[in-house]
């Protein structure tokens, strides 16, 4: 058996901060490992000198012969990070679905306010569902000399609690993802149509939703437009900085309810979202499948993968244009006392609705994965 990996998501931002304490207590676990089992582990920590994203996905998708586990090291700026959310996202929901859930091990490096303090009000999906896994907190230790007892013991704490996930990942017995060939009786396995109607369900609410933010958006970039004519005028007049104070306290009070808003819909958008992935997934596993048996007509999966292009192209000029605003947002949150909580709410919340974009580019992708060979056939 091939030895066991594991990759360790975390902000390279964060580690320079840490004078790279982050990657030194990679290193620090995947050395207590080998000390406590005797087996060597692959541990990837740099994702720009491998090809992450395909290394990982194909341990976690396969079967459980190769194990993989996920150690994503949490900090506010990481879910902030558009790739490392991704990478938890996915590997969180996959474990999920493979009944592995001990293999992914969190890590609050620095205090998470939504997530340690159970925050009914957070919006956001990804955090909900990292608290349902049973992470490590590590925001005193960060603090601790790698030399004490204190940090050496809770080191060896990380490698053990690994060493007995990851043995009993390997005598359990393989699962197979939904949608993937399986042995099954054949009356209970989900036809093609019946998956395609299972999205399909969600996306109605999904639109909704999409319509609704826009809404929301317009009404945001309405009052931002009025109060930067304001601030223009004062400027104009030769008025200070106290007027324009006035400007930004009037413009925090009114983009008050629309950030509150617009943070329920992107959790809702995000909640939705993974409905619907979930089955796409599932659909479009089956459909080489399907197509081999003669149990679907060519013509019917080439109008579901154009409904499909329609969808994505349609949503990455809006998507792309809300990733551009939130990169214009950040330097609005210092500017003023009054305007940085509805600003930093209404940036964390864009941000999770931008990460759309990459879920559907996925789709994208993997139609023409299956469409290329097809057409190449015919």
């Amino acid at each position: 058996m091939a030895s066991p990996g594991g990759f360790w998501s975390y902000v390279h931002a964060d580690d320079d901060a840490e004078n790279k304490r982050i990657t030194r207590l990679a290193k620090d676990v995947g050395a207590q490992y080998e000390m406590i089992t005797g087996d060597a582990i692959d541990l990837f920590l740099d994702r720009e000198k491998l090809n992450w994203g395909d290394d990982w996905k194909s341990r976690i998708d396969d079967n459980l012969s190769t194990v993989a586990f996920f150690i994503p090291i949490l900090t506010p700026r990481y879910f902030l990070s558009k790739e490392c959310r991704r990478e938890l996202s996915f590997f969180a929901n996959r474990a999920t679905e493979l009944g592995i859930r001990e293999l992914v091990l969190p890590i609050l490096y620095v205090d998470v306010p939504t997530l340690t303090l159970k925050d009914d009000s957070n919006s956001d999906p990804l955090i909900d569902l990292t608290g349902t896994f049973n992470w490590v907190r590590w925001t005193e230790l960060r603090f601790a000399d790698p030399g004490s007892s204190e940090y050496r013991s809770a080191v060896a704490g990380l490698a053990s609690r690994l060493a007995q996930a990851i043995a009993t990942t390997e005598s359990a017995e393989p699962v197979v993802l939904p949608g993937r060939k399986q042995e099954s009786p054949e009356e209970d396995t989900p036809g093609f149509w019946d998956l395609v109607a299972g999205s399909e369900t969600a996306m109605p609410e999904w639109a909704e939703t999409v319509t609704a933010l826009g809404e929301q958006m317009t009404a945001v970039g309405e009052l931002t437009q009025r109060a930067s004519e304001e601030l223009q005028a004062a400027n104009e007049r030769g008025e200070g900085a106290t007027a324009r104070l006035v400007v930004f306290a009037r413009l925090a009070e009114e983009l008050a309810e629309p950030s509150i808003a617009v943070e329920a819909l992107a959790g809702r958008f995000s909640s939705l979202l993974l409905d619907i992935d979930s089955g796409m997934n599932a659909i479009l596993d089956r459909i080489p499948e399907e197509l081999e048996n003669r149990t679907t007509k060519p013509e019917e999966v080439e109008t579901f993968f154009s409904g499909i292009r329609m969808l994505t192209g349609s949503s990455e000029e809006g998507l792309g244009a809300l990733e551009k605003l939130v990169a214009l947002m950040q330097p609005v949150e210092s500017g003023s006392r009054n305007l940085r909580p509805v600003m930093r709410r209404l940036r964390k919340a864009l941000t999770i609705v931008a990460e759309g974009r990459d879920v559907m580019r996925a789709w994208a992708h993997r139609i023409e994965e299956i469409d290329g060979p097809r057409n190449t056939a015919a």
